[in-house]
C-alpha cells in the first residue's frame, strides 16, 4: 500500500540546492558530495556491517558521490532516489563509466511515493538527509516495503536531548526515543545507536580548514557574506557537539 504524501521539509527559507552551487559543496565536502566527512565518514557509517555485493537504495544520493565511492569499494549496486530531477542529472553524467551497470539514479513519483517493487533492496541507508524530513512516518512505511525480509536500514543523522529548545531552521529535532518509536512504528527492530559526534567533530573542524583553503573562490563567486555565514554555522555546531546539546549518530535498524 502506498502513502500519497510528498517528502515534506521544515523549511520555508529560500533552496540552497541548486546547481550554481555544485562548486560550493565540492569546495566544502570533496567531489560529487554534500555531507560531512568525505569517503572517510562514508566507511566509518556502514563500519562493522556486511554490506558487500548487496543491493542498496541511497535515500537523499544528492550529487552521487556517496553512491559511486560504493559501487567502486563494496561492489554494491546502487540504486538513487532524490527530489531534485537536476541530482539525478549530474549524478548520471558524472558517474565512473566502468560503474553504470552498478548504479541508477532516480526521481520520487509525482505523489511522493518510491518507484519501486516490495521487497527490492537488501539494505537502504541514508547519510546527512533525514534531519530535513519532518514526517518520516510515510517515508519510513516505504522503506520497509521496498526492503527484503530482515533487510537493513543505515541511518546517519543528528539526534538531540530528550528535551531540547533548538529551532535551527531546516531541522527536524529527532531524539532517540523518538526515532526508535518511528522506526518501530513503521515495522523495524533490533534498532541500535552508535554515538558518532566526535568523528562529526573532526569533520566539522575540516569543513573550517575547507573554508579557509577556498575561501577566495567562494567570495568571489558567491556573495560575500556567504564565507562568514558557512563559518559561524560551523563554529555553532562544533559547539553544541561539545556542549552536548547535538549528537551525530549512526542508526542500524533491521526490517521486522
Amino acid at each position: 500500500m502506498k502513502n500519497n504524501q510528498q517528502i515534506p521539509t521544515t523549511s520555508t527559507h529560500f533552496d540552497p540546492y541548486c546547481p550554481e552551487n555544485i562548486p560550493l559543496f565540492e569546495a566544502l565536502y570533496g567531489e560529487n558530495l554534500i555531507s560531512l566527512g568525505g569517503t572517510t565518514a562514508i566507511d566509518h557509517m556502514l563500519s562493522g556491517l556486511d554490506v558487500t555485493g548487496l543491493n542498496a537504495l541511497d535515500l537523499g544520493f544528492g550529487l552521487g558521490g556517496v553512491a559511486f565511492y560504493l559501487a567502486k569499494n563494496y561492489s554494491m549496486k546502487i540504486t538513487g532516489i532524490e527530489v531534485y530531477t537536476w541530482m539525478v542529472e549530474h549524478a548520471k553524467i558524472h558517474q565512473p563509466k566502468d560503474l553504470t551497470d552498478s548504479l541508477s539514479f532516480d526521481t520520487y513519483l509525482a505523489d511522493g511515493t518510491f518507484p519501486f517493487h516490495a521487497q527490492t533492496f537488501d539494505l537502504v541507508y541514508s547519510k546527512g538527509v533525514l534531519n530535513h524530513v519532518a514526517n518520516k512516518n510515510a517515508l519510513f512505511h516505504q522503506v520497509n516495503h521496498v526492503l527484503k525480509p530482515h533487510g537493513l536500514f543505515v541511518i546517519a543523522d543528528w539526534i538531540f536531548p530528550e528535551t531540547t529548545t533548538d529551532v535551527s531552521p531546516a531541522l527536524v529535532c529527532e531524539t532517540k526515543t523518538s526515532y526508535q518509536k518511528v522506526l518501530s512504528d513503521n515495522g523495524f527492530d533490533t534498532i541500535t545507536f552508535r554515538d558518532d559526534s566526535q568523528e562529526f567533530l573532526a569533520y566539522a573542524h575540516q569543513i573550517l580548514a575547507n573554508l579557509t583553503k577556498h575561501q577566495i573562490l567562494i567570495e568571489q563567486q558567491y556573495d560575500k557574506s556567504l564565507f562568514s555565514i558557512i563559518w559561524q554555522q560551523h563554529e555553532e555546531l562544533i559547539q553544541k557537539i561539545n556542549q552536548h546539546q547535538k549528537y551525530a549518530v549512526r542508526i542500524v535498524a533491521k526490517k521486522r
